[in-house]
């Protein structure tokens, strides 16, 4: 089993909206990524920043049938505090996390990233590329990744490289070797302004 956890707490600061909600040729956006994702998990959680959000993303019709909503636990954590509620809520071995603003995520990279984890029996999966930057919302992570972040979160880690770094079993994957299935990948195209897609919302 297979879990896609979408992350929608972050702040949307350089956006000037709330990412979460935005629609894309009338597709609200985490429905979209939903949608996407579907091909390669058995199950799809939704991490909102609070009940507020949660409330807004109802409203749009953006949670997806069947999709399990969880709140940070805590505020002020960022993603390490989406990730733990999604992970605590997951019922796999191996969850993929990712940013809500993700809208060509590609099933076939995501399906590899599993496949990493799984046949190197890792905690993490991460695309890795040329340059050293990392990935972290768009990775597979392993139930002993809930610790981490919770073990982070008490010693006032902000950080997802904080808690990555308190695990053993990290493989980092090449984005040049995931271009077999995305040459472009433009799976990996975040959207933080609005003409990012071409549109003025």
């Amino acid at each position: 089993m297979r879990t896609g956890i979408i992350l929608c707490g972050g702040r949307s600061r350089r956006f000037g909206k709330d990412k979460a909600l935005l629609t894309i040729d009338g597709v609200p956006m985490v429905r979209r990524m939903a949608g996407r994702i579907s091909q390669v998990v058995d199950e799809i959680i939704i991490a909102a920043r609070d009940s507020t959000q949660r409330e807004s993303l109802a409203a749009l019709s953006a949670i997806p049938d069947g999709a399990e909503v969880v709140c940070d636990p805590v505020s002020g954590y960022g993603p390490v505090a989406g990730i733990l509620a999604g992970l605590s809520a997951s019922r796999s071995e191996y969850s993929i996390c990712l940013a809500c603003d993700l809208p060509y995520v590609n099933p076939e990279v995501l399906d590899a990233l599993f496949g990493c984890a799984e046949a190197n029996n890792s905690d993490v999966a991460i695309p890795k590329h040329p340059d050293g930057t990392l990935e972290p919302l768009h990775a597979v992570y392993g139930r002993s990744m809930a610790d981490a972040c919770r073990d982070a979160m008490e010693k006032g880690e902000h950080t997802i490289r904080g808690a990555i770094s308190l695990l053993e079993g990290v493989v980092f994957v090449p984005v040049e070797s995931l271009r077999r299935f995305d040459p472009d990948l433009r799976t990996f195209l975040n959207v933080n302004y609005p003409e990012d897609l071409g549109v003025m919302v």
